[in-house]
């Protein structure tokens, strides 16, 4: 094969294409010339050259940051899809690099997927543009925020993209559009920033409203209330284990209190990040009126207040290290009843106290500590403390509560009837 083979004509197309049926793999033989076309301004061809330099191995940068090639791509894929979802008949029409057929053709594509029957905006997000004129005015519609020169300009496109986003109306049970498309690590602080009004997790946007209430993540137990649970949260989360629902609302409320995500809550609460995943990942989903949730979030932070805040981080920093209730704690209340004071009994003892002032799972417990009990099985632990509170007679719980503030209240916390 010699030079000359290997030189493409320029007046064709040169596209590889895929064998078919009377047709063999090789290069598309479509005449340029003879494709319809329409002038466009001189920035939209230069926004597409440099995406056709990256593509050929140019340097990239987003927001005016340098990227890979793969984190240039995942940007593009990520705010195309945002643009694709809300962008505004403002933005188009005011869009100066934007020919007025890819405009048209863009249009009519959002107002198809609007109000298409099945799949809608969700199934129609991770394909391709369906016409040149649609990827250019998605090219064109992403720049602002791709290409800005800098990442507070990116910020601020980002923000307002996120922000009509989250006051899209869904239908209960309907997914979020975005939920699908991978959030590009060099936008993730940026977008993460953008959604300071909204609580996003696994992909799902529900709004959060602001809040005075007067109080602070410390102010907050693991679980609410088992009562104000069910009167105020659990029609929210139908088909939810109480548990479960009871944990979110207390990262809701952490939220409320200025955790801008439900990462920062379940920090700001020091809760296992991987059960307050669990939590959030898919409850969230559920939530089909997102404000009705806030205003009754916002109504559980109101009765915490009216029943006198209670500092439960202090409380779970002073139980840190309460792995066994003393003997004799144990024995002045046992022995009348006829109950030994086993080791397994005093851990439970110990995990129901600490149950019983921080308000926490009681899996959680730091007498359940797997090291604490050897080869044990977690289910036999489990079942020997389910056990243990459904007997705790009342003198037994008394003295428990009681032991349990004289930890609170001693200068060395875990030191008091030792």
């Amino acid at each position: 094969m010699t030079t000359r083979d290997l030189m493409l004509d320029l007046d064709l197309c040169n596209n590889r294409r895929p064998a078919s049926r009377g047709r063999k793999a090789g290069l598309c033989s479509q005449k340029l010339s003879a494709l319809p076309a329409v002038p466009v301004p001189a920035e939209l061809a230069d926004l597409q050259q440099r995406f056709l330099d990256i593509v050929g191995g140019a340097p990239a940068q987003v927001a005016g940051s340098p990227v890979t090639p793969a984190e240039f791509f995942a940007a593009m894929r990520f705010t195309a899809s945002v643009v694709r979802l809300v962008a505004t008949p403002d933005e188009i029409n005011s869009c100066a690099v934007l020919p007025v057929v890819a405009a048209q053709v863009f249009t009519a594509n959002q107002q198809e997927r609007l109000h298409a029957d099945r799949g809608g905006r969700v199934s129609q997000f991770r394909t391709i543009p369906p016409s040149a004129a649609h990827a250019a005015a998605v090219l064109a519609l992403s720049a602002p925020a791709l290409f800005a020169p800098d990442l507070t300009t990116s910020q601020s496109v980002l923000t307002a993209w996120m922000d009509r986003a989250v006051a899209l109306p869904r239908k209960p049970g309907r997914s979020d559009p975005l939920r699908l498309i991978p959030r590009p690590a060099c936008l993730e602080p940026l977008v993460r920033a953008a959604v300071l009004p909204a609580s996003r997790v696994a992909g799902v946007l529900v709004n959060r409203p602001p809040t005075s209430l007067l109080f602070t993540a410390d102010h907050l137990p693991h679980l609410i209330d088992a009562d104000d649970y069910t009167e105020l949260i659990a029609w929210h989360l139908p088909g939810t284990a109480a548990m479960n629902g009871r944990r979110l609302a207390a990262l809701a409320l952490a939220r409320l209190t200025g955790a801008t995500s439900w990462q920062r809550a379940a920090t700001a609460l020091a809760m296992d990040s991987v059960k307050a995943f669990r939590a959030t990942n898919t409850l969230v989903q559920r939530i089909s009126d997102a404000d009705a949730f806030w205003q009754d979030i916002e109504r559980l932070g109101a009765r915490a207040i009216e029943r006198g805040l209670i500092d439960y981080a202090a409380r779970r920093r002073a139980l840190a290290e309460l792995t066994m209730v003393p003997h004799a704690v144990l024995f002045e209340v046992c022995h009348p009843l006829r109950r030994d004071v086993t080791e397994q009994r005093r851990r439970h003892a110990a995990a129901w106290t600490w149950q019983h002032f921080t308000g926490g799972d009681v899996r959680d417990a730091p007498a359940y500590a797997p090291d604490l009990w050897g080869s044990t099985s977690r289910s036999f632990v489990r079942e020997g403390g389910r056990r243990f509170s459904s007997w705790l007679p009342e003198p037994v719980s008394r003295q428990l509560t009681a032991y349990g503030q004289t930890l609170l209240d001693s200068p060395t916390p875990g030191k008091a009837w030792a």
